[in-house]
């Protein structure tokens, strides 16, 4: 009976391997995902048209203006002369700030390239890469940096890793000079806050966040050794269109100051003063924006811990009964 049984079991087996090896094509049918290109082709084709339209426009420019040269010339030797100067001059100013902000475009470039780099030395284990990027980075800083770097010279140990050497300088060096600009990206909230608070005018308060804030930029940018420059200042200001847009609201201003705040100090601000406290949270939100993108390493900047600062120094500087400092 026993070896029946295990007949049994064996022919049993035998069949389940035989269906197991046995396969259709419908087993095998793969799915392949088409990857969303048509959103990109889209945006290419827009660039296309963009700079198709603004190189037409530079040519008609460039022949209306070499027709009016030639007419110049033709009224008098005097006019002609100036016509040309003029020219010439506006021709070298262009060229120069064209090159400058293709350095400037460059300096950031090279950041973002070192944050790229830095995030796949700190996964591995390995030598010899992360000093003279280290070295690169020294150089591109501001002069009161230097300190810093004799600091990290010191510390610094053969046996270690381009990872730990990251993490050291970013300790030694970056830290430093993250302290700096989270000063003057206070400073510059209080301001804010402070002059919108102030301002009867609604165009007058977009003027000073503004104002503010492209100054603020520029503050940052020479900190970390990166100076911004007309057009990558436009960029940056994508985010910054956002705040003008909040401090000009004031229904929306005094909404978002309650779920910011909180509806019991909310009911101690006016309207005015909600809109002071607002605009002071955008423009440091703005300056942690442009420290990200300023900074040579990733780092785990947070701004909420910013912006809690910040909103506890303009809530004591525009509450009402407050002291002034």
């Amino acid at each position: 009976m026993q070896p029946k049984l295990q007949q049994n079991e064996a022919a049993a087996l035998a069949g389940k391997l035989q269906q197991a090896q046995e396969f259709t094509t419908e087993q095998f049918k793969v799915e392949i995902n088409e990857a969303p290109v048509a959103e990109t082709a889209e945006s290419r084709r827009g660039l296309w048209l963009w700079g198709g339209a603004l190189l037409s426009l530079t040519a008609v420019a460039g022949v209306q203006w070499w027709q009016f040269m030639a007419d110049s010339w033709q009224s008098g030797l005097l006019q002609g002369t100036a016509v040309t100067a003029l020219t010439g001059l506006s021709a070298l100013l262009l060229a120069r700030f064209g090159y400058r902000e293709w350095r400037l475009r460059r300096q950031l470039k090279m950041r973002q390239q070192w944050r790229e780099k830095s995030f796949r030395l700190q996964q591995s284990m390995q030598f010899g890469e992360a000093y003279p990027m280290c070295q690169q980075m020294i150089s591109a800083m501001s002069d009161t940096s230097h300190s810093d770097w004799q600091h990290f010279e010191q510390q610094r140990k053969a046996e270690f890793t381009d990872a730990e050497l990251l993490q050291l300088f970013d300790l030694t060096v970056l830290t430093n000079i993250d302290k700096t600009a989270e000063l003057q990206i206070r400073q510059a909230a209080m301001q804010t806050g402070v002059a919108v608070a102030l301002s009867p005018f609604a165009l007058a308060d977009m003027l000073l966040v503004l104002w503010r804030g492209a100054l603020m930029l520029r503050e940052l940018s020479v900190l970390y050794g990166a100076p911004v420059g007309k057009l990558r200042s436009l960029a940056m200001m994508k985010q910054f269109v956002k705040t003008v847009f909040f401090t000009g609201a004031a229904e929306i201003a005094v909404d978002v100051g309650a779920d910011l705040v909180g509806a019991e100090l909310s009911g101690r601000l006016s309207a005015r003063l909600g809109q002071g406290v607002l605009a002071g949270v955008m423009v440091a939100r703005l300056g942690r924006f442009a420290q990200q993108q300023l900074r040579p390493l990733p780092g785990a900047i947070s701004d909420k811990s910013l912006v809690k600062q910040v909103l506890t120094d303009l809530v004591k500087r525009l509450a009402p009964g407050a002291t002034a400092n």
